[in-house]
């Protein structure tokens, strides 16, 4: 009679035994060194004994197939992470990069300011609060020209001032410096040298000297802004 005394027997035991999730090819790997420990019987063994052997036989086979199919299955599984359970960080969105932001005194009015770096473009808003009516300002376009002039361009969005209609693109202009220089421009304004252009890029290249690359200042020039401060970004 069989019993859980004989090596094989415990093998194959000890294998159906084994955790579902554990480790396949560890699975393996014990069974292996398991077969080669036990000591190989001597001829002279009862007539019946071949026959066991042979169910012992299929009985490891069998179990060793199952083991290599389990360890493919095993390779096979997704881990969390990505390839070689390596974890996958998943890129974080691109932080706007400061171009500038304030609040200060220029031209008999008050500016609010702030303007960002986005990819290729640029984000923020400008509010001209002024005598003459308030206007908004959004921004669409930004260039630095080789005197280190900032420029940013943008639609204008609500307005009440005659200086600055709504649907025309205003320029402003603002180099480093103490004090801060800045200039606005209009591309509607009475007596501004801008002409309507297609595209916020082209309204720019017209307040850039082709040849220098510098600014070319408007009706006002650049002119040092009054009380508060401008924080410029890198």
């Amino acid at each position: 009679m069989t019993t859980e005394r004989d090596p094989q027997t415990r093998l194959v035991l000890s294998w159906l035994r084994e955790d579902l999730h554990e480790n396949a090819d560890r699975v393996l790997v014990n069974a292996l060194d398991e077969v080669d420990a036990t000591p190989q019987r001597r001829s002279g063994w009862p007539a019946w004994r071949p026959n066991q052997m042979n169910l012992y036989a299929k009985l490891l086979a069998g179990a060793a197939g199952v083991l290599v199919v389990a360890f493919v299955g095993y390779q096979l599984l997704p881990r969390s992470g990505g390839p070689g359970g390596q974890s996958t960080i998943a890129p974080s969105p691109t932080t706007p990069a400061l171009i500038a932001r304030g609040t200060f005194n220029f031209v008999e009015g008050e500016i609010e300011l702030i303007a960002s770096r986005a990819g290729d473009g640029v984000t923020g808003t400008m509010t001209m609060s002024h005598t003459t009516g308030n206007f908004t300002v959004d921004w669409k376009c930004t260039r630095t020209t080789q005197d280190g002039v900032i420029l940013l361009a943008g639609d204008v969005t609500e307005s009440a001032s005659p200086y600055a209609p709504k649907g025309e693109r205003e320029v402003l202009a603002l180099k480093r410096g103490t004090p801060v220089l800045a200039g606005l421009d209009n591309e509607g304004r009475e007596g501004s040298g801008l002409t309507r252009a297609a595209t916020c890029e082209e309204l720019l290249e017209q307040v850039i000297d082709p040849a220098t690359h510098s600014y070319v200042a408007g009706p006002l020039g650049l002119e040092p802004i009054g009380a508060g401060s401008v924080e410029f970004g890198p």
